[in-house]
C-alpha cells in the first residue's frame, strides 16, 4: 500500500548565480531521490523556499532543468531572520510510498547541513539502486532548530 509522505531538504549556494542555483538544485533534488528511491512518477509536488539573497532564478526553474516537467512546483521566499543560513533553498517534497515514515531521509547538504545535523549524516549505499536507511532517532529533539 502507497502512502503519501513527504520529506525535507535544503542546500546552501556560494554564489548567486543562475549555474551554481541549477546545480545545486539539481544536486539536492538527485540525493533526496536517490536515498529514498523515489521515482519521479511517484513524486506528487515539490515545495521551494530560497533566502532573499538568492535572486539569480526560481528554485523550480532548476527543478525543470533537473527533469521534474510535469510535476507541480511552488516556489516561495523565506522569512529574514537575523543569522539565518545565507543563500539558502529549502525543499520539501511530496511524494507517494510503501516506506514507513522511520525510514525516509532528509537531505542537507553543504552549509544546510548545520540546520539540521541530527539529519544531514549521509548513508552509505547498500547497492548501486537503493541506498540504506538511518536507524530512527532514539528520542525526537523537545524543540527542532528554529532554522530548518
Amino acid at each position: 500500500m502507497a502512502f503519501l509522505r513527504a520529506i525535507r531538504g535544503a542546500t546552501t549556494l556560494e554564489a548567486d548565480t543562475t549555474q551554481q542555483l541549477h546545480q545545486r538544485v539539481g544536486e539536492l533534488l538527485r540525493e533526496m531521490l536517490q536515498r529514498n528511491a523515489i521515482a519521479t512518477d511517484d513524486i506528487v509536488s515539490v515545495f521551494f523556499t530560497a533566502t532573499d539573497d538568492i535572486s539569480s532564478g526560481f528554485p523550480a526553474t532548476s527543478a525543470r532543468v533537473f527533469g521534474l516537467e510535469d510535476v507541480p512546483l511552488l516556489g516561495a521566499q523565506e522569512l529574514r531572520v537575523e543569522g539565518a543560513t545565507a543563500l539558502c533553498v529549502r525543499v520539501l517534497l511530496h511524494f507517494h510510498t510503501s516506506k514507513p515514515r522511520g525510514e525516509l531521509q532528509h537531505v542537507y547538504l553543504h552549509r544546510a547541513a548545520d540546520l539540521r545535523p541530527d539529519l544531514s549524516a549521509p548513508t552509505a549505499p547498500s547497492n548501486p539502486t537503493a541506498l540504506a536507511s538511518p536507524a530512527p532517532p532514539a528520542s525526537a529533539p523537545e524543540h527542532a532548530p528554529a532554522d530548518d
